[in-house]
C-alpha cells in the first residue's frame, strides 16, 4: 500500500525562478497536470482508507470536516474558507514563505517541505529546524509523509492548489494566492491571521521598520546619492531585479534609489553587450543555483569579471560590487533582516 500511495500521491512539479514581464521568484507549474477527476477521486479514496487503517483513532489527522464549530475558526484564503483549529499544535508548511514565517512567530512545525540544498544554504535557519521532519521539497511535497505526521494544519501557496483536495483530506489547509515575492509582507500577515498571531507579526514588522530607520540615519546624506543595482546571474542570462521583488521591496523600504531602468516592474534580462544597463553606484551580485548548475554560474561570473565591458562599469571601477548569498531571493521577515545585515555591512560599515 505504501509504495502505491507514494506513486499516486507524488506530484512532479517544475520550479521556475522568473516569469518574463512579471517578476516571480518562486513559481511552480505543472502540478498534477491534466490529472483526471477519476484519478483525483482515487487518490482521495486511498488517503481516506489509509487514515481509517490507523489503530489509534484519537491520533487521526484532523480534517476540516471533523472539527466542530466550537473547536475552530473560519479563515478566508485563496481556495475559499477553512475551519482552522483554535490552537494548532502540528503545523506542516509546504512553501518557503510559510516555513520562515511560522519560525519567526516562534512556532515549531512538525514538518516542512524543503530541499536539502535550500536548507543548507540558509544557515540562519539551522538552529530553528532541529527535530523537524522534511516532507519532500517545495517542488514535490510528499503527501504520504505529510499524512504520517498527522498534522492539524497545513500552510502553503496556490502553487499547490491542484493537490488541495488531497491536502484537505489530511488536515485543514490554507493556501495564499501567490503572484510575486514582493508579497512577502502580505503572506506574513496572512499566516499570522491563520495562526491568530497578528500581534507577533506586527511586532516583527515594527522591529523591521526600526532597523531600517537606523540604517537611514547612519547613511545620512549618502542615502540620496547612491543608486543601487541588483543583478542575478543565471547559466544563460543576466537579469536585473526590479523593485517588484522581495529584495527590491527591502531596498525601497531602506530609502535607496535605483537606476531609472530598474524602477519598472518585472525582471529584465540583458545580454553582456547591454551591461551598462546594470550599472550603478553600487552593484549587488548574486545567483541561486545548486550543484553542477551553480558551478556553471560560478564560471560565468569569473568570465564576466574578466570582460572589458564589465570592467568599464562605474561600480566596478569604484570597487563597489558586492557578491551576496542566494538568500537574497528572499521569503520572509527572517531573510529580510539578514538582507538588512548586508546593507549595514556593505553600505554603512564599509564606507
Amino acid at each position: 500500500m505504501g509504495d502505491t500511495l507514494k506513486i499516486l500521491l507524488s506530484s512532479k512539479r517544475l520550479v521556475g525562478v522568473q516569469k518574463r514581464g512579471k517578476h516571480i521568484d518562486f513559481q511552480v507549474s505543472g502540478i498534477l497536470k491534466y490529472l483526471s477527476s477519476y484519478l483525483l477521486a482515487l487518490v482521495t479514496l486511498i488517503i481516506c482508507l489509509v487514515s481509517a487503517c490507523d489503530n489509534n483513532v484519537s491520533s487521526n489527522p484532523v480534517s476540516d470536516s471533523s472539527l466542530r464549530p466550537s473547536d475552530c475558526r473560519i479563515v478566508d484564503h485563496a481556495m475559499g474558507e477553512t475551519c482552522v483549529p483554535l490552537n494548532p499544535q502540528r503545523v506542516v508548511t509546504i512553501d518557503p514563505f510559510s516555513l520562515e514565517n511560522v519560525l519567526a512567530f516562534g512556532v515549531q512545525p512538525v514538518g516542512v517541505a524543503a530541499s536539502s540544498d535550500w536548507l543548507e544554504e540558509r544557515n540562519y535557519l539551522h538552529n530553528r529546524l532541529s527535530g523537524i521532519e522534511v516532507v519532500g521539497d517545495f517542488t514535490q511535497p510528499s503527501l504520504e509523509k505529510i499524512l504520517a505526521l498527522k498534522p492539524d494544519l497545513i500552510l502553503g501557496l496556490t502553487e499547490d492548489k491542484q493537490i488541495y483536495p488531497q491536502l484537505m483530506q489530511i488536515a485543514p489547509t490554507v493556501l495564499f494566492n501567490f503572484e510575486s515575492s514582493r508579497q512577502w509582507k502580505d503572506i506574513l500577515m496572512h499566516n499570522a491571521e491563520t495562526l491568530a498571531m497578528t500581534d507577533v507579526a506586527n511586532q516583527l514588522m515594527v522591529a523591521y521598520n526600526n532597523r531600517l530607520a537606523d540604517f537611514k540615519a547612519q547613511m545620512d546624506t549618502r542615502l540620496q546619492r547612491l543608486q543601487v543595482s541588483i543583478i542575478r546571474i543565471y547559466p544563460n542570462t543576466i537579469s536585473i531585479y526590479s523593485r517588484d521583488s522581495f529584495v527590491g521591496s527591502i531596498i525601497e523600504d531602506a530609502g535607496l534609489a535605483r537606476p531609472p531602468v530598474q524602477n519598472q516592474p518585472g525582471q529584465l534580462d540583458i545580454s553582456k553587450e547591454s551591461l551598462q544597463i546594470a550599472d550603478g553606484d553600487v552593484i549587488f551580485l548574486w545567483s541561486n543555483e545548486f550543484g553542477q548548475t551553480q558551478q556553471e554560474v560560478d564560471t560565468k561570473i569569473t568570465n564576466l569579471k574578466a570582460d572589458p565591458l564589465w570592467q568599464q562599469l562605474n561600480a566596478v571601477q569604484q570597487g563597489r560590487v558586492y557578491e551576496v548569498p542566494n538568500y537574497w531571493i528572499g521569503y520572509s521577515i527572517l531573510t529580510a533582516n539578514v538582507v538588512i545585515d548586508d546593507l549595514f555591512k556593505y553600505l554603512v560599515k564599509a564606507q
